[in-house]
């Protein structure tokens, strides 16, 4: 056969140009590969640059936390500068990250690290005034080292960081804000995708502020107290109730003991402790006042002495009347009155560690107990006479003192820690005759009021009258139930079990007190089950009170039940789909098992505190939880 020339000659051009072709492609593979790949490496180091200078933020925070524990603020400060410049880098490194990033729909990521990391220099620069207010303090009082105690600064230097400190609630308030904001942001970064591999790195940060707010919190409190318990530019008389909750009574505990403290410009110049029955005894003017019935009626007492005094569950109102009651016997006046119950000095104990006074060894563990002995039993044994029986306690007391001035500046905060948590668990609280001092302190929840924002209210208060010292030994657990009835009437009810698990001996007896109830104004009781004697209806403290008295004796167990018609208010905000209720712990009470069962009749869709999850997407409410302070409900 025969081919033409021309096909002969085509068919080498067709091959080469195929032939090129494949050069092309593969060449243009390779380009985009290398391009891909130079792509993937650059955006894997910007990623690093920006982790890189998160991890070194961090670092240097951290360092700064350890500078400012040894008083260093100024090193604090460059450790601060160093955390600044690692934010800006990041920033920078982010810039670029959103020019060479071309995948779509991470804009909103981009525009939330940006707004944490502007969050986090404004962070930076608040620590950075706080740190320039503690450079001011040391500067002005020549304070150099963490290790130097209270006891060692001369009044003049005292009376310097008062000064300054005194001014300093603003800039603590500045600066909290400041933390929320950038708390807030971290917040919104959890829910970044892009940010999600620095999570790991940010969340440290997150507790750490989460803790810095709660503390500049305290701060500031305590800047705008600073004045007046520390008898700044004014002296102050502090009266000091030690209030014994192995022997409950309404406002903290039976005041066996009190004491007398008397502070200048942050210097304490005296601090005398007395028995109680000393003054009682011999009082400067006579004692006229009548005292509550349930006194009288199971307690055999028929005149209201200073010891008897905190009758009020609202720690304002007794202290009032423990002021007016000192007063009058002692002839002495008082700024403010400090309460506290032995739980409060266990605590203590168990951070400075045991105490030897007149042979005796206090511990955390045995020291409500081992002053009890002493001051009840154990100066019979060593011959000493009874007005001078509680001179024990007033040696502790001296002790306890000593070594707290004692305890360099860099202890001072897990002191401060050990009060406040006292203050929150109601183990103590303060009052003031100073209305704004006042007003202070029920802010922050450090008076001991009862004085609730919610429309639902419970107060479950005990008086131990006649009962020895059987409280620990007296376990109790609070049910409060809620529901609608057949009839359709709301009904609350509330139970209080006394498990009695001591026997007859010199502390524990049968257990007597007289209980009441604090509930809304309006509600209506239907019914009491449980009670001696009892119940019997009245108003305080702008609440409706169910009162009565109960006896439990060694070994038994006994529930006081209160059935009764919930309020208007209660109905109406159930009704409304917006139910609130603060439940109150008596101040001094140990941590009662608390019940809570909310049957609103429709479903739930929101709880704070949340039930566990297994409760959830039904019509009730359940919780059950320890009452080891003042608790809030907040259900939709």
């Amino acid at each position: 056969m025969h081919i033409p020339e021309a096909i002969h000659q085509t068919e080498p051009a067709v091959i080469h140009r195929r032939h090129r072709r494949r050069q092309f492609l593969r060449a243009f593979a390779l380009v985009c590969v290398v391009l891909v790949a130079g792509w993937f490496i650059l955006l894997l180091l910007v990623l690093g640059q920006v982790a890189a200078a998160t991890l070194e933020a961090r670092d240097a925070i951290f360092d700064t936390a350890t500078e400012v524990r040894s008083m260093d603020f100024s090193e604090g400060q460059k450790n601060l500068s160093r955390a600044l410049d690692s934010i800006q880098e990041a920033e920078q490194s982010l810039f670029l990250l959103e020019r060479v990033w071309f995948f779509p729909g991470f804009q909103k990521d981009f525009s939330t690290v940006k707004g944490t990391l502007v969050a986090s220099e404004q962070l930076i620069d608040s620590l950075i005034d706080v740190l320039s207010l503690g450079q001011d303090v040391a500067q002005l009082s020549e304070l150099k080292e963490s290790s130097v105690t209270f006891n060692e600064l001369p009044p003049s230097t005292k009376l310097v960081i008062l000064e300054r400190l005194s001014t300093a609630s603003d800039d603590f308030d500045l600066l909290s804000s400041r933390l929320q904001i950038a708390s807030e942001e971290l917040t919104l970064l959890s829910e970044s995708k892009l940010a999600s591999p620095f999570i790991g790195v940010l969340n440290p940060l997150v507790e750490n502020m989460n803790l810095a707010k709660s503390q500049l919190k305290v701060a500031s409190v305590l800047s705008d107290l600073l004045p007046e318990f520390s008898g700044f530019e004014t002296p102050k008389t502090h009266l000091l109730l030690f209030l014994n909750n192995d022997e409950l009574r309404p406002g903290g505990g039976f005041i066996g003991t009190y004491g007398i403290m008397k502070v200048s410009n942050g210097e304490v110049l005296e601090t005398k402790t007395a028995d109680v029955y000393s003054l009682d005894s011999a009082p400067k003017n006579p004692v006229t006042a009548i005292p509550p019935v349930p006194f009288q009626k199971y307690n055999a007492t028929s005149t209201w002495y200073f010891r008897d005094s905190n009758w009020s569950p609202d720690f304002a109102e007794s202290a009032k009347q423990s002021i007016a009651a000192f007063e009058s016997e002692s002839g002495t006046n008082v700024d403010s009155v400090i309460g506290f119950t032995p739980t409060f000095a266990s605590a203590l104990l168990d951070y400075l560690g045991p105490i030897q006074v007149a042979g005796q060894t206090f511990t955390a563990e045995n020291v409500p107990e081992l002053i009890e002995y002493q001051v009840e039993k154990g100066f019979q044994e060593n011959g000493i006479p009874v007005a001078q029986r509680k001179e024990i306690l007033a040696d502790l007391v001296d002790e306890v003192q000593s070594r707290l001035v004692s305890l360099p500046f860099s202890k001072w905060g897990d002191v401060f820690t050990i009060v406040t948590d006292a203050l929150l668990t109601k183990q103590a609280a303060v009052f003031s005759e100073n209305n704004e001092t006042q007003q202070t302190l029920i802010n922050f929840g450090w008076a001991g009021t009862i004085s609730p924002s919610t429309t639902d209210v419970q107060l479950f208060v005990d008086a131990n009258l006649a009962s020895l010292k059987s409280d620990p030994v007296v376990q109790r657990s609070i049910r409060y139930s809620l529901f609608k009835n057949e009839s359709g009437t709301w009904i609350g009810r509330t139970s209080v079990t006394y498990d009695h698990k001591g026997t007859f001996d010199w502390r524990t007896t049968r257990y007597r007190s007289y209980a009441r109830l604090y509930v809304p104004k309006e509600s209506e009781l239907i019914r009491a089950i449980g009670l001696n004697e009892g119940p019997e209806v009245f108003e305080e403290l702008g609440r409706r009170v169910f009162g009565g008295f109960v006896s439990v004796e060694p070994g038994e167990e006994r529930t006081v039940v209160y059935e009764y018609k919930l309020s208007d208010a209660i109905v109406q905000a159930i009704t409304q789909g917006s139910y609130g209720l603060t439940f109150y712990k008596q101040m001094g009470a140990r941590d009662y098992a608390l019940t809570l069962d909310l049957d609103f009749d429709k479903n739930i869709s929101n709880a704070d505190p949340a039930e566990n999850h297994s409760e959830w997407g039904d019509d009730r409410y359940r919780l059950n939880t320890k009452l080891s302070q003042d608790l809030g409900i907040s259900i939709k």
